[in-house]
């Protein structure tokens, strides 16, 4: 009979014995996604609603809403649906950052992203094409469907071209520093000023940036714990595709433990051994086995969500985190 091992709970969070700076930015990149598209829509005119002048001003303060130019299913869906999919993307392989609405991106994923975003790309654009070819016939087939709405609702077919854009922009964040101005005394005397305020922005986002390290490391930790839970709920009754699913969590984390949370990789990996050799068929034939990996991942849970541990780890991360 097989006998799995439960992850050894490491608590308190020793430290290493050198703990070097960490440059967020040599671990990866920003990413923001930035998406246009026509909503092939326009606002409601009061008239629409054969509205009184005093009906019109007793509504002033409400919204009279917006009417379809274009069947919502062969436009503005079609770009929205792709959006998604970029952002999913995007989302698969990074975390939120506190800034600029990114994304932060470590840099062994980047290429596979990029690559990913390309395709999604290559086909938003073939919609904007297929779409301004086929928008006299669109926009003929909802007019028969909708003749109240008038021609001057439509945008001519030259001027849709620049309404539709999906791309991306990556970039790094770093401190801010005074440069020198000497050839202007005004501009010496408001010198320490500046230079006071862009010491602060340094100091806030130096902040920002120690804050998203232990927001990075404590939300994967969460992920796994998530998934410990899925399987303890399970109550035993595990099979093989929960196995193959623990070992592409596993594989997931260590890809993105770009800031070495040694005890969580270590407590993983003490778990991938465990069910080194474990089958789905071993699973049926030794109820006992799936019992030994729910109490593993139970344990294994405990130790990732322990306080202490938490606390120590971030603490130290914190402290070493710099800008450049």
């Amino acid at each position: 009979m097989t006998t799995m091992t439960a992850p050894s709970a490491q608590t308190g969070g020793t430290a290493p014995a050198t703990e070097e700076p960490i440059n967020l930015f040599k671990l990866g990149c920003l990413f923001v996604i930035r998406a246009s598209y026509w909503s092939c829509r326009i606002s409601n005119d009061p008239d629409d609603f054969q509205l009184s002048p005093t009906e019109i001003e007793s509504r002033a303060i409400a919204s009279f809403g917006s009417k379809d130019l274009i069947d919502p299913t062969r436009g503005r869906m079609v770009f929205q649906q792709l959006e998604r999919r970029a952002r999913h993307e995007l989302a698969r392989f990074s975390r939120p950052f506190p800034a600029a609405s990114a994304h932060f991106t470590p840099w062994q994923h980047v290429p596979e992203l990029i690559e990913r975003l390309e395709v999604i790309q290559s086909e938003f654009n073939g919609a904007v094409e297929a779409f301004i070819e086929k928008y006299p016939e669109l926009r003929s087939n909802w007019q028969a469907e909708h003749p109240e709405v008038p021609d001057s609702a439509y945008p001519p077919a030259s001027d849709l071209p620049r309404r539709f854009s999906l791309a991306w922009h990556t970039f790094k964040v770093a401190g801010a520093g005074a440069t020198a101005v000497d050839d202007i005394e005004t501009e010496l005397a408001g010198r320490k000023i500046r230079t006071e305020q862009l010491n602060q922005m340094k100091r806030d986002l130096q902040a920002e940036c120690r804050q998203f390290s232990a927001d990075y490391v404590v939300a994967f930790r969460k992920e796994v714990a998530d998934f410990c839970d899925q399987v303890v709920a399970a109550g035993g009754s595990v099979h093989g595709k929960t196995l193959q699913a623990i070992r592409r969590r596993i594989d997931s984390f260590n890809s993105m433990n770009i800031f070495t949370d040694s005890e969580a990789a270590s407590g993983l990996a003490q778990l991938r051994q465990s069910l080194f050799g474990v089958t789905g068929e071993m699973l049926k034939q030794q109820p006992d086995v799936a019992a030994q990996l729910s109490e593993a991942c139970k344990t294994l849970r405990h130790g990732l969500l322990d306080p202490d541990n938490i606390s120590a780890l971030t603490g130290r991360l914190k402290r070493r985190v710099i800008l450049d």
